[in-house]
């Protein structure tokens, strides 16, 4: 057995190892900071522009880094130490954050370099990804994956939520340019953790007395392994339409509380912190599931679960249960988050694990770009309730259809 790892099932087993411990500190730290960021970078476009083609702009600079370099992310993530690319992305994000803070707060505000910054910080996450994520199984024993992947995602959650919740306060009572100092803070703390997982556990396994390969053949090796397996093939593109359409509705949550609710960046931040609060409880309960023979099927209502929050969003014309709604949607997606993640990391070798993983990404992001566009542009000319009931509606419907699909239903049972 490999260091760091333990033998038994438990979320004190888990936060009682040393490297995993690392790992959850540098997850923590780093997604509380970029939540603060987050509300604080687009309250500061939409002050200034008014404008939610422009949000939807900025919602492109975290998305299409990943959609054009996740899958070359995962043959680095495969072929290099993994804790250190870690670092390096780390390292990298601090300096943009920090850059941005200081123009914003001496100079003034430029979109072009908001964007231009928040796209570099955003290549630097795409390469961080699939490192954090094919980690994992060289810290954790296989019978921890579901409590270790449910405590990263329920710390991200949590964390996400709460710096929600801080951005809102902070534009209110300091500004919103000091979130964006704070986040190039973590970042640094970040760093700090990962340096202190042994660099070992970081170089991912090869086979012995393989030649190197390109990087072309490294892609095919890991495509060609998804594609020979129909259940991993259709959970893997199967979200395509559904981030499409989810895309629609958390990237104009400041758009939806400036529109229903009086332009309260507290209600923003509400938002943005049950969405998050909920991902975190649902990792949680998914930590503890026993239901390692029926995932496809679990997913398929957590999507089912997720359209019926969008839907009371849409609906609700009081903050409760628009905060009820934002929550559910959440919970929906930390179970099914888990739970998709821990099935891949148990079943694909860990040679593959980061082009895998990549390639799962990239099917599952790379529709997001078109619906942030097709989002600001539906709710320009229909309105925020009628995008977000359209959007919930087409959920609904996908996650029929894909629980209608053998592969999918059979996904998690050949492990």
């Amino acid at each position: 057995m490999e260091s760091g790892k333990e033998e038994t099932r438990g979320l004190g087993h888990s936060l009682g190892n040393r490297e995993f411990r690392n790992l959850f500190g540098s997850s923590t730290a780093s997604t509380f900071g970029a939540a603060i960021s987050l509300v604080s970078v687009s309250w500061i476009v939409y002050h200034y522009t008014g404008s939610t083609l422009d949000i939807a702009f900025l919602g492109l600079t975290g998305i299409i880094p990943g959609v054009v370099l996740g899958l070359l992310a995962g043959v680095v993530a495969d072929r290099y130490n993994r804790r250190s690319l870690m670092v390096t992305a780390d390292l990298a994000r601090m300096s943009g954050m920090a850059v941005l803070t200081v123009f914003l707060y001496v100079v003034g505000f430029s979109f072009p370099l908001v964007l231009a910054i928040m796209i570099l910080v955003n290549c630097f996450s795409a390469l961080f990804t699939p490192s954090s994520q094919a980690i994992l199984s060289s810290l954790v024993s296989q019978t921890s994956l579901e409590d270790a992947n449910g405590l990263l995602w329920s710390s991200g959650g949590v964390a996400s939520s709460a710096g929600s919740a801080v951005g809102g306060i902070l534009v209110v009572l300091l500004g919103a340019v000091w979130g964006l100092g704070i986040n190039a803070l973590t970042y640094a703390l970040s760093a700090v953790f990962l340096i202190q997982i042994a660099s070992e556990l970081g170089r991912p396994k090869q086979e012995a007395g393989r030649a190197p390969t390109s990087i072309r053949k490294d892609f095919s090796e890991g495509m060609n392994w998804v594609v020979r397996r129909p259940a991993i093939l259709q959970a893997t593109f199967g979200f395509l339409p559904i981030f499409f359409l989810s895309s629609i509705v958390s990237p104009f949550f400041v758009v939806y509380a400036a529109s229903r609710f009086g332009g309260n960046a507290a209600v923003y931040g509400a938002l943005a912190a049950c969405l998050a609060g909920g991902t975190a409880a649902g990792s949680l309960i998914a930590g503890r599931f026993p239901g390692r023979r029926i995932v496809g099927p679990l997913m398929g209502v957590c999507i089912l679960i997720e359209s019926g929050g969008y839907t009371l969003l849409a609906l609700s014309a009081v903050i409760p249960l628009s905060l009820l709604g934002a929550l559910s949607a959440g919970m929906a997606l930390g179970f099914e988050a888990t739970i998709y993640y821990a099935t891949m990391q148990r079943i694909v070798p860990r040679e593959l694990l980061g082009r895998v993983l990549s390639i799962g990404d990239f099917g599952a992001f790379v529709a997001i770009p078109a619906g942030l566009v097709a989002g600001g542009f539906l709710i320009a000319r229909y309105g925020i309730e009628l995008s977000f009931l359209a959007a919930g509606i087409g959920i609904f419907v996908c996650g029929a259809v894909l629980l209608s699909l053998r592969g999918f239903r059979a996904f998690g049972q050949s492990d």
